[in-house]
């Protein structure tokens, strides 16, 4: 009995222990400081040397800096004699590949992984605020920022770590801010289980959980109709509505892959006026339509990293939508 109560007691710590670092991960902890904070040198050639000279006088000289304006990191600090030697690391910020030619590596510094006392080198800070905030609903009307592990450069080691499109067109929630000290505001996102996702610039995304664009758009000021939705291309979330009543066409949307909208609204059947609308549904522009043949026609894009696609989309008067490809590009 009695080491079955010590296993069970054990299994409870474990239990309690794995609860509170699934928690924890879920904060952003910055590394003690000097580690991974910004850095110059005070003065130009300062001697950067293989080993804390004072724990090793033959330790030898890997060179001297030449700017006091290039930034650098540190990642590792060691205690001599109650002063502390930084080992020098190089500022990155790596995102994620887009295009068909990966980028050449960066030439390694011959003073990265040298040592330096920490006294000689000048600190840069440049989060001014990072703090948890309550749990608020985001979505993001367009996929083209990826997700950071930190916002770029606001540490010294900061990468890309999830593609946009990985995690676009659906509510987004907000459990951390970030202010940097030239007032740019970055929001951290997980998912709607609390799986944590990445840093993106606040202007990125829009406040409230994601909604029925294209919806909201077909219904705008019109009453008993009927509405039905095409999709144009699944990956760029575009999408076609068309509204109805009493058998004639009302209205025309298209939901383009930036979720903005184009609204061309009909009388007697023809389109004479087109409304372009943000992803908010504010409006961006107003242009007269004249449809000249029966069937309304227009053209409807979807542009990836290396390819995209045209599409010919054609509203007959019955209501019927009908889609052709039209063309593409590849990079």
């Amino acid at each position: 009995m009695k080491w079955m109560k010590l296993a069970f007691l054990a299994g409870l710590s474990l239990s309690l222990w794995g609860t509170t670092t699934a928690q924890a991960a879920k904060r952003t902890v910055l590394p003690k400081y000097p580690r991974q904070r910004l850095f110059t040198f005070k003065t130009q050639r300062t001697k950067v040397y293989s080993y804390p000279r004072a724990a090793y006088a033959r330790s030898k000289v890997l060179g001297v800096n030449k700017s006091t304006k290039k930034q650098w990191t540190v990642d590792k600090v060691v205690t001599v004699n109650g002063k502390r030697y930084v080992r020098l690391a190089s500022v990155s910020a790596q995102p994620l590949h887009h295009g068909t030619v990966a980028p050449l590596p960066a030439k390694r510094n011959q003073l990265v992984g040298g040592y330096v006392v920490l006294r000689q080198l000048r600190s840069h800070s440049v989060i001014r605020q990072l703090k948890a905030i309550k749990k608020t609903a985001y979505w993001t009307p367009t996929t083209t920022h990826d997700y950071w592990d930190m916002p770029a450069r606001t540490i010294g080691t900061t990468a890309a770590v999830h593609y946009g499109t990985t995690y676009g067109y659906r509510t987004l929630y907000a459990t951390e801010s970030l202010t940097t000290t030239r007032q740019k505001h970055y929001l951290y996102l997980t998912t709607a289980k609390g799986k944590g996702i990445g840093w993106l610039p606040a202007h990125a995304v829009i406040k409230g959980t994601y909604p029925n664009l294209l919806q909201r758009e077909v219904n705008r000021q019109l009453t008993e109709i009927t509405a039905t939705t095409t999709t144009v291309d699944a990956a760029a979330h575009v999408k076609v509505g068309v509204a109805m009543a009493a058998g004639v066409v009302q209205r025309v949307v298209l939901l383009r892959q930036d979720s903005t909208t184009v609204t061309s609204d009909f009388v007697t059947g023809r389109a004479v006026i087109a409304t372009t609308r943000s992803a908010t549904g504010k409006v961006v522009k107003t242009a007269k339509v004249k449809q000249t043949a029966p069937i309304f026609s227009f053209t409807a894009r979807a542009d990836f990293d290396i390819h995209g696609y045209t599409y010919r989309v054609k509203v007959a008067p019955t209501g019927a939508v009908t889609i052709l490809g039209t063309g593409g590009w590849i990079a």
